[in-house]
């Protein structure tokens, strides 16, 4: 049995764990704080050419601080420009300024330009976003130690055709005057050399230094070795035809289905409608500043874009190939939890119009209805009268327009946000000080002075009974605790709680038959006249 030498127990991470896991030192200290260890690991690059040289050595081939660009002179005028004044290409560079400002360590910039990496010096990380805009941190980085995520230096390696070489030192000090014989090793991947010597070190005797290297050679320059994302995509499967128990699914690979030029004869077809519960637009609903739902398109902001049709009343439909080519995977795998089968379901004429006939066609569900026609009305208006009906909301509000939808489930929760949505665009908005301008009656309430303003003009549509019907919703049921007025005040605009997605819409049909009135008696005439 082979006695343990003092060091072993540091070889053994060299061999079995530097490197190899998923974050890669770059530089790191090694120092304890009782002063019986000191040292660090550092890195490099290196070209194959070099690599064999570098590895019949022991010493680090390059410093910390080293290898930046320089001016090199030999002879009489022979100057030129060296990017790199070493062979070896440093991953971290320390920098120092004569003691006058602090240093600090570099990392090199090809490599952050390379893997398009955004410095986030708050959180002292390098990060990039994957497809999908899901963040991932690939270089963190502290005083005592800088790693990288090794997938994204292995793609650098590749594409730079270098090998990496990780420079370990490492001194143990002890007390005692036990000495061996020094130790050199050369071996494919690794190479050191071990030795005793007098401590440095303030009561202790002797130590025991490791010094060495580990290559890791860099992968052949393909595709799928120089992209640190998977260059092959994943595919779900949908549902095509059948029920709730007995189904046949099919990939969203566009490259396995069928087109109308002969393509994949006898597959489903690119253009099969896929169906889905409309619960899955509440993660879009939900993040307004990362995603926008609107009229047949979702798309999250500089990433992706998806068609779909969601002017059903009780589902949403996709395009089988459009699941596959338009969204990432981890988004599809989203989607899939809320697949639906076919059975009695179809995409609305709206969408079979526009998709696959090629044709206008208005929307037909409540909130896009409502939300066009507002925002056309909107600016007609001011363009005509030169003031805003219902001010434009601030910033901060602007999420209640874009959100406002039709409701996804018969949910209490879900429907008192939509109402609250609303009457801030709506009733919160009416614009008051410009009303009173054009009102003769001596009012401050804004549904009173909006309904008098409309009720002089010719409107024939109840505001006044709507409006209040609509602000007593939020005031006795979503901005207060709800009690028989809130069952009253439902009961008088003809719902109850067990039909909240149908009263929703059917507020929604109220208030865009309101605009259009409003907007056939004041702008229509105007331009008429």
């Amino acid at each position: 049995m082979s006695k343990n030498v003092d060091m072993d127990d540091f070889l053994q991470f060299v061999r079995d764990e530097l490197g190899e896991e998923n974050w890669i030192p770059l530089h790191k200290n090694l120092n304890k704080d009782d002063k019986s260890e000191d040292g660090s690991l550092y890195s490099c690059l290196v070209s194959p050419d070099e690599t064999e040289q570098a590895m019949e050595g022991y010493g680090w081939d390059l410093l910390p601080g080293d290898g930046g660009p320089s001016i090199v002179s030999s002879g009489h005028n022979n100057i030129w420009y060296e990017p790199n004044s070493s062979k070896y290409i440093p991953l971290v560079i320390r920098r120092e300024f004569h003691g006058r400002r602090e240093p600090y360590r570099e990392i090199l910039q090809e490599l952050v330009l390379y893997l398009e990496l955004y410095h986030d010096s708050a959180n002292c990380k390098y990060v990039v976003d994957d497809e999908n805009g899901t963040e991932i941190d690939v270089i963190k980085y502290s005083e005592m130690e800088t790693v990288i995520r090794k997938s994204f230096l292995r793609a650098f390696m590749s594409a730079r055709q270098m090998n990496l070489l990780l420079f370990f030192e490492n001194s143990r000090h002890k007390i005692g005057s036990e000495r061996l014989a020094d130790e050199h090793v050369n071996e494919t991947a690794i190479s050191f050399t071990r030795f005793w010597d007098s401590s440095y070190v303030k009561d202790f005797d002797t130590f025991t230094r490791v010094l060495g290297k580990k290559l890791y050679r860099c992968l052949p320059r393909l595709e799928e070795n120089y992209s640190p994302f998977k260059t092959e995509k994943d595919y779900e499967s949908f549902i095509i035809e059948g029920d709730a128990h007995d189904n046949t699914v099919h990939s969203s690979n566009p490259s396995l289905l069928a087109d109308y030029f002969g393509k994949n004869q006898g597959a489903p077809h690119y253009l099969t409608p896929i169906y889905f519960d409309k619960g899955v637009l509440q993660k879009y609903f939900g993040a307004s500043t990362e995603y926008d739902v609107q009229d047949s398109v979702i798309l999250k902001h500089g990433y992706w874009r998806l068609r779909f049709d969601n002017n059903s009343s009780d589902h949403i439909c996709v395009f089988l190939g459009d699941l596959g080519r338009d969204i990432p995977h981890a988004e599809a795998v989203y989607w899939k939890s809320f697949n639906l089968p076919p059975e009695e379901r179809k995409m609305s004429g709206t969408y079979f119009k526009r998709s696959i006939m090629g044709n206008f066609a208005d929307a037909e569900s409540p909130d896009l209805v409502f939300k066009s026609e507002f925002e056309r009305f909107q600016s007609q208006w001011v363009e005509q009268k030169g003031w805003s009906l219902f001010l434009p909301l601030i910033e901060a509000d602007k999420h209640c327009f874009k959100t406002l939808h039709s409701l996804t489930k018969n949910e209490q929760s879900e429907f008192d946000s939509q109402v609250l949505s609303l009457v801030k665009v709506t009733i919160d908005s009416i614009n008051v000080k410009s009303l009173k301008e054009h009102v003769s009656i001596e009012e401050s309430g804004s549904i009173k002075l909006l309904s008098a303003y409309l009720k002089e003009s010719g409107v024939k549509f109840d505001a006044a009974s709507f409006f209040g019907g609509l602000q007593g919703v939020r005031s006795s049921g979503v901005a207060h605790r709800r009690g028989s007025n809130y069952e009253k005040t439902i009961g008088r605009l003809g719902f109850d709680d067990t039909t909240l997605i149908e009263a929703f819409d059917h507020i929604l049909e109220q208030m865009t038959e309101l605009l259009k009135e409003i907007n056939h008696v004041f702008i229509n005439t105007d331009r008429v006249t």
